[in-house]
C-alpha cells in the first residue's frame, strides 16, 4: 500500500514542500479549508541579483474576513501580475533552461484566473508535469480533521517557521547572493531544466 500525503496548495511551493512530495504515491490536496493569511498561499520567493524576492499576490477580502480557499479572488486592482512576470523574467531569462519553460508559465499567467486556489492548482499541475514526477493527486470534498491513512501536512509550511531544505544546485546569481536556500520550484526549474526531480531526490 502506498503512503498518502494530505497537504494545502501553495502558490509555486518551495522546494522542501516539492521535496516532500517525492516520498508519497497519493497526494490529497486540501480544498475545503479557510484561506490562511500570512501562509504561502499566495506567496512564493525567488532570487534576484540583489538576493530574495517575496512575490505576493493581493487577494480580495478584508483583513480579518474568513473566507475559503477556493473562494478567494485575486485582486487585479494591483499590476502584480505584471510584476509577478516581469520578476520571473529578469532573474531567470540567464538560467539554462527558462526559455524552454516559459511559455507554460506565461499561458496560466495570462489567463488572468478568478480565484486563487484555481491559479495555484494549474501551476502546481505544470510544476509535476515538468517535474515529471509520477504521483496520483486528488483533492478533498469536505473538510475534516483527519483523513485516515494520511500524513496530514496541512499548515506545516509556513514563513514563520522558515524550514530549511537540504536540497543545493547551481543559482543564477549565486556568486553574488551566496547559496539561497528553499526558495520556490520555478528557481529549481529553470536552473535544473529535467535534472530537477534528480536534485530533489538527492541523486
Amino acid at each position: 500500500m502506498g503512503k498518502k500525503l494530505l497537504i494545502e496548495l501553495p502558490y509555486l511551493g518551495n522546494l522542501a514542500f516539492y521535496q516532500l512530495l517525492t516520498n508519497f504515491d497519493e497526494i490529497l490536496i486540501e480544498r475545503e479549508e479557510f484561506f490562511e493569511k500570512a501562509s504561502f498561499r499566495n506567496r512564493c520567493e525567488i532570487v534576484g541579483p540583489n538576493g530574495k524576492l517575496v512575490l505576493s499576490i493581493p487577494v480580495n477580502g478584508g483583513k480579518h474576513k474568513k473566507q475559503y480557499y477556493k473562494e478567494t479572488k485575486i485582486c487585479y486592482d494591483h499590476t502584480w501580475l505584471k510584476d509577478h512576470w516581469n520578476s520571473f523574467s529578469s532573474c531567470y531569462r540567464r538560467s539554462p533552461y527558462f526559455e524552454f519553460y516559459e511559455d507554460k508559465f506565461e499561458a496560466i499567467f495570462d489567463q488572468e484566473l478568478e480565484n486563487l486556489y484555481e491559479l495555484n492548482l494549474a501551476l502546481f499541475y505544470l510544476s509535476l508535469s515538468l517535474l515529471k514526477l509520477d504521483v496520483k493527486v486528488s483533492l478533498t470534498e469536505s473538510y475534516q480533521k483527519e483523513h485516515l491513512g494520511y500524513e496530514d501536512y496541512r499548515s506545516f509550511f509556513l514563513p514563520r517557521k522558515r524550514q530549511a531544505s537540504p536540497v543545493k544546485y547551481m543559482q543564477v546569481f549565486e556568486d553574488r547572493t551566496g547559496f539561497i536556500n528553499n526558495l520556490s520550484i520555478v528557481d529549481l526549474l529553470f536552473n535544473e531544466g529535467p535534472n530537477a526531480i534528480n536534485v530533489l531526490k538527492g541523486n
